[in-house]
This record gives C-alpha cells, sequence and structure tokens, in this order.
C-alpha cells in the first residue's frame, strides 16, 4: 500500500517533540506575572508624575505651587515677623492663592510700620479691583500716585478704569505725568493717545501713537490707530 507523502501531523518538523527543546524555549520567555507587573509600575510612575506637574506631594496631599509658596513664606514670618519683605511676599503668596483677607492683612502690617510702601498699597487696589471694589482700587492707585508720582502700574490701572468709564481727561491726570518722566512706556503712550483721540484732539493722540511705535514697533494697537486717524 502506498504511503502518503504528507507528514503526520503529531510528527510535524515545524513543532518541537523534544521535551527539554521545550523547556529551554519556555525559560527564555518572560512571565506573564513578570510582565503584567512591570507594566503596573510603569502606570503607576506616570500616574505620580502628572500629579507632581499639577501640585507638590506632601503628607499624601496635593497642594498647588501657590499653596506652597504660602507655606513656604508662613515658615519665614514666623522666624522674623518684623521683616516687612517677608510680610509683603506672604501677602502677595495669599493673593495669588486669593486668599485676599489675609492679604490685605499682610500689606495693612507693612503699611502700618511703613505708609509709604508703594508695593503694599499697588496690591491691595489689585485686590479691590479683583473683588468688584473699583472705588476703592481707585482711591488706594491714586495713593500710591502721591507717594510715587512716575509708578507706571498704578498709573496704567487708573487709566485703563478710567478709559473703561469713558473718562477720558482723568485718565490723562493719571498717565501724563508719568509719560513724561518715562516716555519709553509705550503702552501708557498708547493709552494717552487712545484718550485724546476720543477727546477730539487728533494732533495730541497722532504724536503719542507715534511714541507709542517708536518705543515698541510691534504694538499692534497703536499701528491701528494712527491707520484709522488716516496717517500712513
Amino acid at each position: 500500500m502506498k504511503q502518503s507523502d504528507e507528514p503526520d501531523a503529531g510528527s510535524s518538523p515545524d513543532v518541537p517533540a523534544n521535551e527539554e527543546v521545550v523547556s529551554e524555549v519556555a525559560e527564555q520567555l518572560v512571565p506573564a506575572w513578570l510582565a503584567l507587573l512591570v507594566l503596573i509600575l510603569m502606570l503607576a510612575v506616570v500616574g505620580l508624575g502628572g500629579w507632581v506637574i499639577r501640585g507638590m506631594v506632601l503628607d499624601d496631599a496635593v497642594i498647588t505651587p501657590e499653596q506652597y509658596a504660602v507655606s513656604d513664606w508662613q515658615q519665614q514670618v514666623q522666624s522674623d515677623p518684623t521683616d516687612l519683605d517677608n510680610r509683603l511676599s506672604l501677602g502677595f503668596a495669599y493673593q495669588r492663592d486669593k486668599q485676599y483677607d489675609k492679604a490685605i492683612e499682610q500689606y495693612d502690617y507693612v503699611l502700618a510700620e511703613e505708609a509709604g510702601n508703594t508695593a503694599a498699597l499697588y496690591n491691595k487696589g489689585a485686590i479691590y479691583m479683583e473683588t468688584g471694589q473699583p472705588k476703592l482700587a481707585e482711591k488706594t492707585y491714586w495713593k500710591v500716585l502721591e507717594f510715587a508720582p512716575d509708578h507706571a502700574l498704578a498709573a496704567k490701572a487708573l487709566g485703563e478704569y478710567y478709559v473703561a468709564k469713558k473718562q477720558y481727561k482723568s485718565a490723562l491726570v493719571a498717565l501724563e505725568p508719568v509719560i513724561e518722566t518715562r516716555p519709553q512706556l509705550a503702552d501708557l503712550q498708547y493709552l494717552a493717545g487712545l484718550c485724546n483721540e476720543r477727546l477730539g484732539r487728533t494732533t495730541e493722540a497722532i504724536e503719542r501713537y507715534r511714541e507709542a511705535l517708536r518705543y515698541a514697533p510691534d504694538l499692534l494697537d497703536a499701528r491701528d490707530a494712527l491707520t484709522r486717524l488716516g496717517v500712513q
């Protein structure tokens, strides 16, 4: 009887029949449980990295960078309660963390010791504006300018406040003294130009817009304003 040329399934040359060979191959493979453990550890590391990016892990609690700054400056103030710079920094840390009452408490401490501290005054004004108390903010910013007539941030804050209320003359009262001593402040030049334009003072507006572009050639608002006024 003629035998078939096809190999028998039980003796296929592609499948190792020797048990020693099978054992050797199995030993070279990574056990499934070990692969699973490695995967779990990798996921845990990635997850922890995500938490660390969002905040710092302390005692199993996640805190934000703002909260960490508060904690750090609290320790600094505790170590030297009379250091006004530390008090200012703690106040600013509270302010960034939106703990406004505590921030103002620190600023008031500084102002009680140093009435003309413009950093404490300006930051109080910023808090008042942030918390919807524009009248208090206005009063505080003017106080800053009493002690430092060239305080650019206070002048800008007042300028923007008055422009929003369409009180352009008041804005110029705040802006122009600073511009006279610090003409390189292009954003103040632009605000002054806008006020003059709204008041119908085209020549003065063009002058301010040009000065703004002189110090900040990429200031598109000033360039658009000149185009609006027909100036090339």
